[in-house]
């Protein structure tokens, strides 16, 4: 589908801050949980502090918990069935109250971010609103394939192959710090969305829309 203009420069203004970004500086990422848990990292870039984190599985009790000052989250797994739904809402983004809500999709056990890329592979794959589905969600549409091709489509819509390389937005573990990689990717998306004076919520609506 034809971008936008908007979508267009968010597109352009994202190659452009994603090769200044550069690499990353050796950081390293946070300790793994065990393996019957899940957790990961809550971040637009700068962390969500103190933010709600609800996790609804297939089967099983929900699981609820807050994001610690690095947007690090963490729950344990007790007689729920993947795949689990993840919704991180509410808290604080650089001292500001955090606007929206951010959605992913945890196939296995491990590692599940949560940040505007996730929600956007999850928008993508739904067709429809995430938030609308987490409030019941239903796993048919998550397969394995059905997220690595919407990830590669979000990935090529916003010119993110370099800057992402190999790195999978949902499982890859990382800081919040502003000098690790995947982190690098969320500030300038966030500066791209700033400079082509559009929101998350338009481009949110092109990734449901497929456009």
């Amino acid at each position: 589908h034809t971008l936008t203009r908007p979508l267009l420069w968010l597109t352009l203004a994202s190659g452009a801050l994603l090769t200044a970004c550069g690499g990353g500086d050796g950081s390293t990422p946070p300790a793994s949980d065990p393996p019957d848990a899940l957790s990961g990292t809550a971040a637009v870039g700068l962390p969500i502090v103190g933010g709600t984190v609800n996790v609804r599985c297939a089967g099983g009790a929900a699981l609820d918990t807050t994001t610690s000052s690095n947007g690090a989250w963490s729950v344990t797994l007790s007689g729920q069935t993947l795949p689990c739904a993840v919704q991180v809402s509410a808290g604080t983004v650089g001292g500001a109250s955090n606007p929206n809500a951010y959605h992913a999709i945890a196939l296995t056990v491990g590692t599940v971010n949560v940040t505007p890329l996730t929600d956007l592979v999850v928008a993508r794959i739904l067709g429809s609103s995430p938030q609308a589905w987490f409030d019941a969600p239903v796993f048919t549409a998550f397969s394995s394939s059905a997220v690595t091709g919407a990830v590669d489509a979000i990935r090529t819509a916003l010119g993110l192959a370099a800057a992402l390389g190999s790195a999978d937005p949902f499982t890859t573990a990382f800081a919040a710090n502003g000098s690790d990689p995947l982190d690098k990717v969320l500030d300038a998306l966030q500066d791209a969305l700033d400079n082509a004076e559009t929101s998350y919520a338009a481009l949110l609506a092109a990734a449901q829309a497929n456009d």
